[in-house]
């Protein structure tokens, strides 16, 4: 089945409003070094939950966007940049599957990383996206 989230983070890190705040963008969990001090800016995908369509190979994932920074402040520009380059990006042809749109579903959620006190953002997205690959349209 087709994982989004690959998709996600390459666009992440190619869009310039999140490349200036940071590259770090991570699938799963933060990379060693990510979660240091100083703090820094990085930003972690994980998927909160997947639905299949029964006669349709078409799926929508819910995925959560932590956005730490170095100041909850700081975290809300980094979220808000994550926000506008995923929000409504229209269709987005893969190798792996077409990905038709995401929408930030919620966002806003400011707190602090109960481990290291770093503060972050989460928003969550949902991702529509097929099933399989899609051949691209001759």
């Amino acid at each position: 089945m087709f994982d989004p989230i690959g998709k996600l983070i390459t666009e992440l890190r190619a869009d310039p409003a999140v490349a200036a705040l940071t590259t770090r963008i991570r699938g799963g969990e933060p990379a060693p070094g990510d979660a240091t001090t100083p703090f820094q800016r990085f930003v972690v995908l994980v998927r909160l939950g997947r639905m299949r369509h029964r006669r349709v190979p078409f799926q929508s994932q819910l995925i959560g966007i932590n956005c730490y920074g170095t100041t909850f402040a700081d975290a809300a520009v980094l979220s808000g940049a994550v926000s506008d380059a995923l929000h409504a990006a229209g269709p987005r042809l893969t190798s792996a599957g077409l990905v038709y749109n995401t929408y930030e579903e919620s966002g806003g959620d400011a707190t602090k990383d109960p481990g290291t006190g770093q503060p972050f953002e989460t928003i969550v997205v949902e991702v529509l996206a097929t099933t399989a690959p899609v051949a691209a349209p001759a």
